[in-house]
């Protein structure tokens, strides 16, 4: 079952009514929490937040770093693991049967609350083996699962207490992972990033989307998971650079969010869910990525590379959060919080976002499009072959 907490905001329209709004109850506490945790990482962060009370304008007080966030020290927060109802080991690879996380200080963009944030991390491996990768390819590892026995599994129970005040917090979630693509579909055939000697100059190895007209897809077979998004990077070298010493930037063109409930196809004994973009809104939106970065111009030039693939797939809970953070613009300012934790004794989610990711070439082609495109041709971009030619 679902848990959220509405809070009704209500508008003045005329002023021969009033209102009276009078915060007597005894304060209770009740944080935000973000325990959003991708497997494939081994550094997870922890996000908890105060929600609180107090005179005075709250903007002013959310950009006080105290206001927001836990003394040091004054929260525990663990990661157990359960199969079939019983506790096992969490951290697998290390034989953990609990993950604790450490307090540690990030500074965040300028926005409403304070840029000092306290978070909680924790290295940790929850694979049930390591990777396995080619002898071949020691020097290309990448993140499709080879080995079948490097998977995730079971129930994951994560707990908040408050040293001081005893209070407790606690959501569970059942691990998804990630997305582990076949080879009958592109872009995960071929070689990856870089291809090995010898490897043919075709649209497996080498990936081309310069054709600014033409509709491209891409194909990858779905899990248990209930939502997904496919995101594309593209990698450059800054100031012309050096292969394998940078400096490097990238863009990305993250596509929309979608429901294997709804958008799932049968392609003989594949599940699979699609995504298609043309070859201009591609660089439409590398256009707008390239403008955002401010750029310097002082350079002897940019180049392509390589393009990474992420395929992100997640819980039905992590859906719903989405669905209920979505702003409102309806007249009535309802705003619904959701909630994932035991009693909705916090504010938040808990819960897991896979990630699958492959790096593959670039065809000559599609790097030198940089170079002539009107959209990031102003942005000094060499052709393949390290050409350059004025804008048009």
């Amino acid at each position: 079952m679902k848990k959220i907490l509405i809070f009704f905001l209500v508008y003045t329209f005329f002023s021969s009514c009033k209102n009276e709004l009078k915060l007597n109850a005894p304060y209770k506490e009740i944080p935000s929490i973000y325990a959003v945790l991708c497997p494939q990482e081994k550094l997870h962060i922890i996000r908890v937040n105060k929600v609180f009370l107090g005179e005075g304008d709250a903007n002013v007080m959310a950009k006080v770093a105290d206001s927001v966030n836990y003394p040091a020290g004054e929260l525990t927060i663990t990661l157990d693991r359960f199969v079939n109802g019983k506790q096992v080991n969490a951290n697998q690879i290390l034989g953990q049967k609990t993950i604790f996380f450490r307090d540690s200080i990030i500074q965040t963009q300028n926005g409403a609350f304070s840029t000092t944030q306290r978070v909680y991390v924790a290295n940790a491996d929850l694979h049930e083996a390591l990777p396995y990768i080619e002898p071949n390819k020691i020097k290309n590892p990448f993140s499709v699962n080879t080995n079948g026995a490097w998977k995730v599994s079971g129930d994951y129970v994560l707990t908040v207490k408050n040293n001081k005040t005893g209070n407790v917090f606690t959501a569970k979630s059942t691990i998804v992972d990630s997305v582990r693509p076949n080879q009958l579909f592109a872009p995960f055939i071929g070689y990856y990033y870089p291809p090995e000697e010898g490897a043919a100059v075709d649209g497996n190895n080498y990936i081309a989307y310069q054709e600014l007209e033409k509709q491209y897809t891409i194909s990858y077979p779905i899990n248990e998971s209930k939502i997904y998004q496919v995101s594309l990077k593209m990698h450059f070298y800054d100031d012309k650079g050096v292969q394998g010493k940078g400096p490097y930037q990238s863009i990305e063109y993250p596509f929309n969010n979608q429901f294997s409930d709804n958008e799932k196809t049968t392609v003989g004994i594949f599940t699979l869910m699609r995504v298609n973009f043309k070859g201009k809104d591609l660089f439409g939106s590398f256009g707008n990525a390239l403008s955002r970065m401010n750029l310097g111009t002082n350079i002897l030039g940019r180049k392509m590379y390589k393009i990474e693939y992420n395929i992100y797939s997640s819980t039905q809970d992590y859906a719903d959060y989405l669905e209920f953070s979505k702003p409102s613009f309806g007249i009535t300012q309802n705003q619904v919080l959701y909630s994932n934790f035991q009693n909705q004794s916090a504010i938040g989610i808990f819960t897991f976002r896979s990630r699958c990711r492959v790096f593959k070439a670039m065809d000559k082609e599609f790097v030198s499009e940089f170079q002539r495109n009107s959209n990031t041709c102003k942005y000094q971009f060499f052709n393949a072959d390290e050409s350059r030619v004025s804008c048009q």
